[in-house]
């Protein structure tokens, strides 16, 4: 904290202030908060039936192949939708969270506020905890699923849209050299293609039989 008061400017004379916030217990206790662990307790709920049920068939007959195929693909895009949902909660608690910290640190005139977690030692009297917590109670958060149920959690774009996504995203911020060695595989691909296309095949071979009716073995015989 020493160099970081260091860096701010003094006011007519007066050192600069500091607060501190308990993320954590922001994130545990604050009303948002929990209606976010609610709405992802609820998502896993309906997640857990559906397994649930599957197991339910394999119980009946562990040798049902297809049952067990579907519980391997239903656990695995369970998982990554969780992650997914998960994520869009922390994000939109966290938006929220950061909106009042700007607004309460202005307010009550602090240069700066800290996460408690990466202060070594602080006064008690700086932590201000409780009234964030109060100010991110009023904030307003609508919690919706960003994916639907039975879909992976980017949407509907498919894996090979989604390496198009990402080949495209990398020429944009200066990944050309990469760009090119594919753009260079994929015109050589198509060479081969039509290198071994049937017309080509059928022009080598109509060659072919020229050259050989034309060989001097040939016309010794002529």
């Amino acid at each position: 904290m020493l160099p970081l008061s260091a860096c701010l400017p003094e006011t007519d004379g007066a050192k600069p202030r500091f607060a501190v916030v308990d993320m954590q217990r922001i994130m545990r206790d604050a009303v948002p908060a929990k209606a976010g662990v609610a709405f992802l307790e609820e998502i896993h709920s309906g997640m857990q039936k559906k397994i649930s049920a599957i197991q339910d068939r394999l119980e009946k007959n562990s040798k049902d192949e297809a049952a067990q195929k579907e519980l391997q693909s239903v656990y695995m895009a369970s998982q990554q939708r969780m992650q997914a949902e998960q994520q869009n909660v922390i994000n939109l608690l966290d938006d929220a969270i950061q909106r009042v910290l700007s607004v309460y640190r202005e307010q009550h005139g602090y240069d700066v506020i800290l996460n408690a977690e990466i202060a070594a030692a602080y006064n008690p009297a700086v932590n201000v905890t409780t009234a964030v917590i109060v100010e991110v109670n009023k904030q307003k958060i609508e919690f919706k699923p960003v994916t639907a149920e039975g879909k992976n959690p980017a949407g509907e774009t498919k894996p090979e849209m989604k390496n198009q996504t990402q080949d495209e995203g990398n020429a944009a911020s200066g990944g050309a050299s990469e760009t090119k060695p594919k753009m260079e595989n994929q015109t050589q691909d198509k060479d081969r293609r039509k290198v071994n296309s049937p017309v080509e095949n059928q022009k080598k071979k109509q060659d072919k039989g020229r050259r050989k009716a034309n060989s001097p073995a040939d016309a010794d015989k002529k």
